[in-house]
């Protein structure tokens, strides 16, 4: 009969006003392997971090085997028997493998840096079981990424600890890597090693876990095996996003064209990131998103029509580059290979920019924001090449690239905070030598983002969350960019700024630009998107229009990487 070797209870961990982990309780039994799931923002690697010691909680308690280890330093914990991986391994790359494995028993300079025999036999036992001992004498910064995988692991065994965390041990590692390292894992776990896991191949999960807790917003979603918690109507809906109507087919959503009004309470919540109060709403300016996710400015129908007129009337400003739609791709990579170290996370990629809204969906983890960041140059091609105009742009700096008309806006924004909101904006027009242009650009920023021209000379950490994001795009705007590659713009606001969100992205296309959006909340996401990718684990799974996705279960199975 199994007994519960880690508890928490109650566990809390805030970051300013933002609660990471909300109350977390959560039971792993002795000699399972236990998964944790959830979709990015969840509060997985949080929950890691404060159980192992790495974050002080802000509540509860942490109890491993039976004593509360709540608030104990990290080398503590390892040492009383809970150990974990991370997800980039960082080994000592002048060492060797061997070294490294033995590098955790040695005492510091006081010790004279011995090493017991038992421990060496003990490495060269893992060595051998983990099939690394092959490259046990190489340098550990030559081997590849799957191989610095298994030495993490490795490394965390040497302690013989009762139960390990891993956080995505097979991130990275190719597929027959991958499986040699699960049946390490079970072999681990049949020999009365505990595991717990983050990991978002659902393959791992199905094939390994024995129970799998799910996470959302920082709270147990709901807890079973894989079978029921996939199939599990709230689990859809974390990891797809909300709908405004979830009883509806993504047939109906992808299609709607609603003109019904929102709520008076929706109307009214401007929302705000957990780091900004927000700030009272100007009725006169705001737009109220509308059913279908679009906006229309207070003042009803003929506001409407006259803000459809300065949206079209901005193209000229807000295009300067020379975009105009001709139903050819601007931005395209062919076979995309690229990564961080040693470590593959975009594996044989093609994707192109296209006339509107191109989305790539795919879970957390899946290379999406490494795939934007390749684009723009941000993190360099292993392989294949990426194109703008058909001129060959792989090896270009982001600043180049931004000359050119590609720019990209970051998960958080990327807005400077001690900057005043004029400023920040004037830096979106750094590359226009065009006074005027300059001018006119900052001018119509101002007009698709009134909120904005009242706090031109406040700084940018002082607005809220909505107006950080207008910020962000307005910034962007100023570039002139014709192709914008947009990761995550609605991350962390409160449900009422989505529209707005997918609202500004609508303008950047009626501008005359093409924008490439990552972005979680899949049912919202596919009421704009002309075209859609899907990534998982690095490779594409579907690309195609929004129309070929109204089986959601056909999607479920797409977008978790499911076979």
């Amino acid at each position: 009969m199994t007994r519960p070797i880690l508890e928490t209870e109650g566990l809390t961990k805030r970051f300013g006003s933002l609660v990471a982990n909300d109350k977390l309780s959560v039971t792993v039994e002795e000699d399972t392997i236990h998964g944790i799931m959830g979709p990015n923002g969840s509060g997985k690697s949080t929950f890691f971090n404060t159980v192992t010691g790495f974050y002080r909680p802000d509540g509860g308690t942490v109890r491993f085997d039976g004593e509360d280890v709540t608030g104990w330093k990290p080398d503590e914990i390892a040492r009383r028997g809970l150990a974990r991986t991370f997800q980039i391994p960082s080994p000592f790359e002048d060492l060797t493998v061997k070294e490294n494995m033995l590098a955790v028993f040695t005492g510091g300079l006081r010790s004279g840096v011995r090493v017991p025999e038992e421990k060496r036999a003990r490495a060269d036992e893992l060595l051998e079981l983990l099939e690394i001992d092959h490259v046990a004498d190489q340098e550990a910064g030559g081997v590849s990424g799957g191989q610095e995988k298994l030495l993490e692991l490795g490394r965390i065994l040497m302690l013989e600890p009762a139960c390990v965390m891993l956080d995505e041990p097979t991130a990275g590692v190719n597929p027959s890597l991958r499986n040699r390292l699960l049946d390490h894992l079970e072999t681990l776990n049949d020999r009365g090693t505990t595991f717990v896991i983050i990991e978002h191949d659902m393959r791992v999960i199905a094939d390994v876990c024995d129970r799998v807790t799910v996470f959302n917003q920082g709270q147990v979603l709901v807890e079973g095996d894989f079978e029921s918690v996939t199939g599990d109507e709230r689990v859809r809906d974390a990891y797809l996003g909300g709908a405004a109507e979830h009883d509806a087919s993504l047939e109906t959503l992808i299609g709607e064209e609603s003109t019904e009004s929102p709520s008076e309470g929706a109307a009214a919540d401007t929302g705000a990131t957990a780091d900004a109060e927000p700030a009272a709403e100007d009725a006169s300016t705001e737009p109220t998103p509308a059913a279908g996710g679009g906006a229309i400015p207070a003042g009803g129908e003929a506001a409407g029509s006259a803000a459809a007129a300065t949206a079209s009337s901005a193209a000229s400003a807000l295009s300067g580059v020379g975009a105009e739609p001709d139903g050819e791709p601007w931005l395209v990579g062919e076979d995309l290979v690229s990564g961080y170290g040693n470590h593959r996370v975009v594996d044989g990629v093609s994707v192109e920019s296209r006339d509107g809204v191109t989305c790539v969906f795919g879970p957390n983890g899946s290379g999406k924001s490494t795939l934007l960041k390749t684009l723009a140059g941000v993190v360099p091609a292993w392989e294949g090449q990426v194109t703008h105009r058909g001129v060959d742009v792989t090896g270009n700096r982001p600043a180049e690239n931004v000359h050119r008309g590609v720019t990209m806006l970051p998960q958080d924004g990327g807005i400077f905070g001690n900057l005043t909101v004029r400023e920040n904006l004037l830096l979106g027009g750094y590359t226009v030598g065009d006074g005027a242009v300059r001018e006119e650009r900052f001018d119509e920023v101002l007009s698709s983002f009134p909120e904005l021209e009242g706090k031109l000379d406040d700084r940018a950490q002082s607005l809220s969350g909505g107006q950080q994001m207008m910020l962000s795009y307005g910034r962007a705007m100023m570039t002139g960019a014709e192709v914008y590659l947009l990761d995550e713009p609605s991350s962390g606001l409160a449900p009422s700024l989505i529209d707005q969100v997918f609202e500004m992205t609508r303008r950047l296309v009626e501008s005359g630009a093409q924008v490439v959006l990552i972005e979680q909340n899949v049912r919202e996401a596919l009421r704009i998107a002309d075209y859609v990718y899907i990534l998982a684990q690095g490779q594409l799974q579907f690309e195609g229009t929004p129309d070929d996705l109204t089986d959601e279960d056909d999607l479920v199975e797409l977008y978790l990487g499911l076979d």
